[in-house]
């Protein structure tokens, strides 16, 4: 927990060392004068990291130290600012959440606090931040991760990825969608994950994909990026997730990634075409038709045939009024007990 931190530190040092990260943000955020995604024109690549620098950077004695077991879990979107969560954290121990450049030490220092650990999306948000004219624009993906790209930045993503407060960054959000126009390959990702690694070389870099798109692009190859997130819906395979698990650690054995099992709790339910699209018999309506929202049942037993299989299991997405039921919670629990005796993978590619 941080309280170990203070064999480090002094407090007065602790506010230096804050204060000190703080400048540096800001001094970054006053020198753009315009958003740097906002622009297509090319700018610099960052200087290659090497990873016994980041090893160096991780040692840092700024940082506390920290343990952590089991498989990390939670619902995607958990936080709710950069330093506190809409639930719990308990039973919670992990999530993939948006941040940005002027947030993220923050959000890392709040989670090693909270002994929760962390997937970064550090180029989330809606894809039209990241396309031109229709279709995924590489530099403006260049140019939000560079804005990551300071010693101090660097520094602590790195001691938290070594001490295990962060386990991955999300490049990416479906790239199999028609959101991003149809230009994305894997090879197209493979070149992300190494600018991403010339920056963050200890960072683990990933990709998320909808229940069926294991099989995206299937004649190709990852062979750079790390762990791929595939989430589970009952309508690829009418339930039987345990099909569709065996199919999905083929597709990963393949590709040569680490997986990250998600279960979709909001839109992954049994499917209401009935005409009046109710949900009825389900755990309630989805986000839109024919969706309808997981049982605590499935629930369970979803999450719980996927909890340990993976280096991260998450939910889409945190819902208060999902997490408001006590059944739910229950199923929640129970998926939780069973990733906290799971094993602790890196996300690292295999």
């Amino acid at each position: 927990m941080i309280h170990e931190f203070a064999h480090f530190l002094r407090p007065t040092r602790l506010r230096t060392v804050a204060v000190a990260l703080l400048g540096v943000l800001l001094s970054a955020a006053c020198d753009n004068s315009t958003d740097p995604v906002a622009s297509t024109e090319p700018i610099d690549t960052p200087a290659a990291v090497t990873e016994d620098s980041a090893v160096a950077l991780a040692g840092n004695p700024a940082f506390a130290t920290v343990s952590y077991s089991g498989t990390p879990f939670g619902p995607i979107d958990l936080w709710g600012s950069y330093t506190d969560v809409k639930w719990g954290p308990s039973p919670f121990t992990g999530t993939q959440n948006y941040t940005d450049a002027f947030g993220v030490i923050t959000q890392i220092n709040a989670a090693r606090t909270k002994h929760q650990r962390l997937i970064l999306s550090m180029t989330g948000g809606p894809s039209t931040r990241y396309t031109t004219g229709g279709k995924f624009d590489m530099t403006k993906w260049k140019n939000r991760m560079n804005t990551y790209n300071t010693s101090a930045i660097k520094s602590a993503v790195a001691a938290a990825v070594s001490d295990g407060t962060v386990i991955g960054n999300q490049m990416i959000d479906e790239p199999e969608t028609v959101r991003w126009g149809g230009n994305i390959t894997k090879a197209t990702l493979d070149a992300m994950a190494t600018y991403g690694h010339n920056m963050f070389p200890s960072l683990p870099m990933g990709v998320n994909h909808g229940p069926p798109s294991y099989k995206w692009r299937s004649s190709e190859r990852y062979h750079v990026v790390d762990y791929v997130l595939y989430q589970y819906n009952w309508w690829v395979t009418t339930g039987n997730v345990t099909a569709w698990r065996t199919a999905v650690l083929d597709r990963a054995k393949i590709d040569g990634v680490m997986p990250v099992f998600s279960i979709n709790i909001l839109d992954g339910g049994v499917q209401d075409r009935s005409g009046s699209y109710d949900c009825t018999g389900t755990g309630g309506k989805g986000t839109y038709y024919p969706n309808c929202r997981m049982t605590p049942t499935q629930v369970t037993t979803y999450g719980r045939a996927l909890a340990t299989y993976g280096c991260a299991m998450q939910m889409w997405r945190y819902d208060g009024t999902f997490m408001s039921k006590s059944a739910n919670v229950t199923a929640v629990k129970s998926v939780a007990s069973l990733a906290a005796s799971g094993p602790r993978r890196s996300c690292r590619r295999p």
